[in-house]
């Protein structure tokens, strides 16, 4: 257009009316008559609409201005929209980055009635269906308002018309990226459930030369199905223990729908289930809350995207073949229950016991604590259980757990138990769940949550507690707490075993076991002139088996083992030295 405010009102308006409409503008000195629009930016435009707009009426009143629908109009040319739709976009752009503009805050800045603003609801969807704006009519609330897109902003600012985003010819990594980050968008009420739907549509579609993407569409899926296994493929190629649980089929549908979905995935009736999408996670010992890839969609969807390991959770799993043979020292009352434990646990006696409990209602997991002072044996005494009985250990370090990112230490947590339950049905003798260093997680829960992180403990804590009581294998847990232990954990946990220092002819014994050629005399000097745990004991005898290697010998030097024991007490103790005396 590029004309001058003059030429284009002799031509809109007659010639009576130009005069009293021109009169009408004369207060606005910076908006000359004859103004040349050629060198105006788009926010120029929007900016001039929308001061003229201010508290003026409604966009009826406010299109028949002659200045102000001289920009609508010269906007609505550049952008291909007529000049109510320009007006009604600079109302909005100047709302910005507000995400949720409803038509009152329009209606509330022109000051007009809302049914003002309602009557040009075609131009919005105008807006809508240009992408301009998106409509954010959520169907989990009961309530409908717009957002100005962060793309046409940043269009806006550079001068440039709105294009169609293209999507076409994307790699496994951008299409996953852009599928992942559209829904996140959907679940954080960014985008309404018309533009997630066009979005994903217009993803998979666009890129046909994937085999995800092929894959995809000859399922033949609901939008809401697609959408489920979308959300499943996009967790799974980011980490693939990733399971959908109740909370995240929540967040994805309006409630009636989720919860409906929710039953059916339960009863193994939900259309992904029968087409074999999903499964429950854990296989026969499943959670019912949760769900996961199945094997034959992880090959058919994902191989093509990023390599796919196992899917029997085997991986980092310590196999009891591969433990080796060690002999261990406790006092009478441990030996005791380390020997209770180990006969419950042999294939024979555990299987009888589960039955038994199960026909009693009882649960039929088995839970126990280990706890007592670092380098007791509390770790190695499970490696030989497990070695004895013939039982795989899945190791978790408890204080690897925690995340700095909100909510993500709880999904560890529910992690770690969802892979135990893959592990379970993929063994032929339930495995063990050992949860080493566990004190933070088993301390007593806190009742004045003043912080987000005190709140985050608690979390994984109540977490930890359903976890347990859901079991059905078994589950050790080793902790250097001796006190302190919530009361919550202490009912869940069948077995207690204390680990404690070991005595003297204990200590005597361990030295000999780890030093074999060590007299019987110095054996009984070391352990009693040393109140060393096993693990210390076991640190001293690695330092002389390395001085023997490297000086190709095999005699004990008993001058390093003094040195040895010295430096191990004085990192005990600071800087007390004791001497010792007496080898033979």
């Amino acid at each position: 257009m590029n004309k001058k405010f003059s030429e284009w009102l002799a031509e809109n308006y007659d010639k009576k009316a130009t005069k009293s409409l021109k009169n009408a503008h004369k207060p606005m000195e910076s908006l000359s008559g004859d103004e040349d629009l050629n060198d105006r930016c788009l926010m120029d435009l929007m900016e001039h609409i929308a001061n003229m707009a201010a508290d003026q009426g409604s966009p009826k009143q406010l299109i028949q201005r002659p200045l102000l629908a001289f920009y609508a109009t010269e906007l609505g040319n550049r952008l291909e929209i007529t000049p109510m739709q320009a007006l009604l976009l600079a109302l909005f752009v100047n709302m910005y980055p507000d995400k949720r503009i409803d038509t009152k805050d329009i209606a509330r800045f022109i000051s007009c009635s809302n049914i003002a603003i309602m009557v040009c609801y075609h131009d919005i969807q105008a807006l809508c269906e240009k992408g301009y704006l998106l409509e954010r009519k959520s169907s989990r609330e009961e309530r409908m308002d717009y957002h100005v897109p962060f793309r046409v902003i940043t269009a806006f600012q550079k001068n440039s018309v709105v294009k169609p985003q293209d999507y076409s010819n994307m790699n496994g990594d951008d299409m996953i990226t852009m599928l992942s980050d559209t829904i996140q968008a959907y679940i954080e009420d960014d985008i309404d459930e018309k533009e997630l739907q066009f979005t994903t549509s217009a993803i998979i579609n666009s890129n046909q030369q994937l085999t995800f993407c092929r894959q995809i569409n000859e399922y033949g899926l609901t939008n809401d199905e697609k959408l489920l296994l979308l959300n499943a493929c996009c967790g799974f190629y980011y980490n693939q223990q990733f399971t959908l649980d109740t909370d995240n089929i929540r967040m994805l549908f309006r409630p009636s729908a989720g919860i409906r979905y929710i039953r059916l995935l339960r009863n193994d009736k939900h259309p992904l289930i029968e087409k074999k999408l999903l499964e429950p996670s854990g296989g026969e010992l499943a959670n019912s809350n949760e769900w996961c890839l199945s094997h034959r969609a992880a090959v058919d969807l994902m191989s093509e995207l990023c390599p796919i390991t196992s899917t029997s959770a085997k991986q980092g799993v310590i196999d009891a073949e591969s433990i080796g043979k060690k002999a261990l020292f406790y006092p009478t009352k441990t030996a005791k229950q380390i020997s209770e434990l180990e006969d419950l646990l042999s294939p024979d006696k555990f299987s009888r016991v589960q039955k038994s409990l199960e026909a009693h209602g009882m649960r039929k997991g088995f839970a126990c604590l280990f706890y007592g002072l670092p380098g007791t044996g509390k770790t190695e005494t499970v490696l030989q259980l497990a070695r004895k009985t013939g039982r795989d250990i899945m190791q978790v370090d408890m204080s690897q757990m925690r995340d700095k990112y909100v909510g993500e230490s709880e999904k560890n947590v529910k992690q770690i138990f969802t892979r135990y339950r893959r592990l379970c049905h993929d063994s032929a003798l339930t495995p063990i769940l050992l949860l080493n260093e566990a004190d933070a997680l088993l301390s007593v829960r806190l009742t004045k949550v003043e912080h987000s992180v005190d709140q985050m403990a608690n979390t994984m804590q109540n977490i930890l507690l359903q976890e347990m009581e859901n079991l059905d294998g078994i589950l050790i847990a080793t902790t250097n707490l001796t006190q302190n232990l919530d009361s919550a954990f202490d009912r869940r946990f069948l077995y207690k075993v204390e680990f404690l220092k070991p005595t003297a002819e204990e200590s005597r014994h361990i030295w000999q076991a780890m030093l074999p050629t060590l007299s019987d005399d110095n054996a009984r000097i070391l352990a009693g002139k040393y109140d060393f745990s096993g693990g210390q004991i076991e640190n001293i005898a690695r330092k002389q088996v390395v001085s023997n290697i490297l000086h190709d010998s095999e005699d004990l030097d008993m001058s390093l083992i003094s040195s040895a024991c010295e430096a191990e007490r004085l990192n005990r103790r600071g800087d007390e030295r004791v001497r010792i005396a007496g080898f033979c």
